[in-house]
């Protein structure tokens, strides 16, 4: 069985990150048990507080690096 692949730690900020041209990456992680059941594959209960959490970081994200000259975003 093969797990997280190929995203599996690291991948975006090696992929999308070039700092020597000044494009930083982050990568942000989050467990699968917090916001759904794995068993059933359904949302968890805290399944919409945590979008609209992760949605805020985004957009704050988003938001500050407006004046860092060109980037690609991904949601992978």
């Amino acid at each position: 069985m093969v797990r997280n692949k190929p995203y599996a730690g690291g991948f975006i900020t090696e992929h999308y990150g070039e700092p020597a041209f000044g494009r930083h990456a982050l990568q942000i992680e989050v467990n699968r048990a917090l916001y759904m059941d794995e068993r059933n594959l359904l949302p968890r209960p805290g399944f919409e507080a945590l979008s609209r959490i992760l949605t805020a970081v985004a957009e704050t994200l988003g938001h500050a690096s407006l004046d860092l000259g060109p980037r690609r975003i991904a949601a992978e």
